[in-house]
């Protein structure tokens, strides 16, 4: 009898790289197709024709909407922690620089998930583990803050207020960082 080949190790890393490849264009597509349309509009098909894949890749993978939603959410959540990871103690100007980058690729994501909380469970949980994971990094950057300058902070370095100033109040991108640094260093004793 022959030995077996080391062939077979090989394809099995190359199988997994490709099905990591593919979650990952999955994931992708979900949440463009999310920044993009309401949830209604929001279809496996849809994702499926963006990510080339099969629905039923998707099905197999993520079971429901709701499921895809948590996927995408888990998949999100590291690439914002990277983003806002900051000193503690750094000041006002490195914060709100992070809250920059951070609110400039996820904010459209967050805003729109804070507005369809109510549409889905799965949204609902984001939402909530968004404010908590915000209020948590609040904490961690200004430890010496009292329980009222935290909910301040909270306010200022939150996704609505820079969504304000972008949209709203028509600034680039480096004039709301400015203006939180600003109101950073505003509320700090």
């Amino acid at each position: 009898m022959k030995e077996p080949t080391a062939t077979r190790p090989y394809r099995q890393r190359r199988r997994a790289a490709a099905a990591e490849a593919t979650t990952e264009r999955i994931l992708e597509a979900a949440n463009e197709l999310f920044e993009e349309r309401p949830w209604e509009q929001i279809t496996f098909a849809a994702v499926a024709e963006r990510a080339e894949v099969g629905t039923q890749t998707i099905i197999r993978r993520f079971g429901t909407k709701d499921g895809l939603a948590r996927a995408v959410t888990a998949w999100i959540g590291p690439q914002i922690d990277a983003i806002r990871d900051v000193p503690v103690g750094a000041p006002p100007a490195e914060i709100a620089a992070a809250l920059a980058v951070h609110y400039e690729r996820w904010g459209e994501s967050a805003d729109r998930t804070l507005r369809q909380q109510d549409v889905s469970p799965a949204l609902a949980e984001a939402a909530a583990g968004g404010r908590a994971a915000h209020r948590a990094w609040i904490e961690r950057a200004f430890p010496e803050a009292s329980p009222d300058t935290i909910g301040r902070l909270i306010g200022i370095c939150g996704v609505e207020l820079w969504l304000v100033l972008r949209r709203d109040g028509g600034l680039s991108a480096a004039a709301a960082r400015s203006a939180v640094a600003d109101l950073i260093a505003a509320t700090l004793p």
